[in-house]
């Protein structure tokens, strides 16, 4: 890394840093020499226009920065950008969800399979998956004593534990 211009910048968010700072405060992403951002600059802009791209996913940022991590390690080239309306999801504002602003994640046609398949992976991790509903009259078994229970019991009737 190069460090004769005498700062470090954020890859993420461009901020500048004194070259004591290896990563930043605000992004927590190693920091970088100006000329390794520019190098960087240019492989963005060899992706043409969010536009031309494929979107695969809308969402707050650190959606949106797990998911383009996650690019990065497969080597699939992707542009994050503000989200733009018509990639917001039915009668949802592209530009705030929850008080936060939305970021579109975009990739080349050919390579909008992966990066799907990559966000339903993160999905999976991110969101709780819900428990197997039990069919009426199957059984479970108490969680601290092991002691058979009906689907609608509320409470195991040899250790008193409260089920939710």
């Amino acid at each position: 890394m190069s460090e004769s211009a005498g700062y470090l910048i954020c890859p993420e968010c461009r901020e500048e840093h004194t070259l004591a700072a290896t990563h930043c405060a605000d992004c927590n992403v190693a920091l970088v020499a100006p000329d390794e951002v520019a190098v960087m600059d240019e492989e963005i802009v060899a992706l043409p226009p969010a536009s031309e791209l494929d979107c695969v996913r809308v969402a707050p940022l650190v959606w949106i920065r797990a998911l383009s991590h996650g690019l990065e390690q497969s080597g699939v080239p992707h542009r994050v950008e503000a989200a733009r309306e018509e990639d917001a999801p039915e009668g949802q504002d592209a530009t705030i969800f929850d008080g936060s602003r939305l970021f579109g994640l975009y990739v080349l046609s050919e390579d909008a399979v992966a990066a799907r398949e990559l966000d339903g992976s993160i999905v999976a991790q991110i969101l709780p998956q819900e428990a197997p509903s039990l069919a009426d009259g199957e059984e479970e078994n108490c969680p601290a004593c092991d002691t058979p229970l009906a689907a609608d019991e509320v409470e195991c009737a040899e250790c008193g534990l409260r089920l939710g």
